[in-house]
């Protein structure tokens, strides 16, 4: 089986960890699912029977996920306060027939974003002007930054132009599983 992409956040939890918070999870939406039933069945009418349906697919959907976890295709891992399954696909975005779409929102507000910054009026965003916009606090925030304007300056002359900015958008995607994986992935195994 393929490794599995953890976030450097994921707790991985153990079958029994697992077993406890999903069957709570499922024995409460289980009851709640009974009596919508219940509910259908005393009365005349089919309003229950629509309450039931969601809540039917979501049992299904949590059920679904704990048996991926118990036969090993997938580890359950608490996120913060989430309980999330993770499987080799995990961070992997898949292309969708939408995505020219979302480019076509994102430059022209992209663009605003970057007229808003440009003080000096250039029509290029410099650091020093996005330092300004931002009001970084740390020194860690102002290193990722600068990571981050460094891959939207692509012809390194300190300034980010507007093609710049569209063709970071235009070629960027979100798979966070193929990043450098020495400092931001892990194999959940210690």
């Amino acid at each position: 089986m393929a490794e599995i992409n953890l976030h450097p956040d994921d707790e991985v939890l153990s079958t029994l960890e697992m077993a406890k918070e999903m069957g709570k999870a499922i024995l409460i939406l289980s009851l709640f699912e009974v009596m919508f039933y219940g509910a259908y069945l005393s009365g005349e009418t089919l309003f229950p029977l629509f309450c039931g349906i969601p809540l039917g697919l979501i049992l299904f959907a949590m059920i679904w996920q704990t048996l991926m976890h118990v036969l090993g295709f997938g580890k359950m891992v608490r996120n913060g306060n989430e309980i999330v399954l993770r499987t080799p696909n995990s961070g992997k975005r898949r292309p969708s027939i939408l995505d020219p779409l979302g480019r076509v929102f994102t430059v022209p507000i992209a663009r605003a974003a970057m007229r808003s910054a440009d003080r000096d009026g250039d029509g290029m965003l410099s650091f020093d002007e996005l330092l300004e916009q931002l009001e970084v606090e740390s020194k860690s925030e102002y290193e990722e930054l600068r990571e981050q304007f460094e891959k939207y300056d692509e012809d390194g002359d300190g300034l980010i132009s507007p093609s710049e900015l569209e063709s970071f958008i235009s070629h960027s995607d979100d798979n966070w599983a193929e990043e450098d994986t020495s400092n931001w992935w892990s194999s959940g195994e210690d």
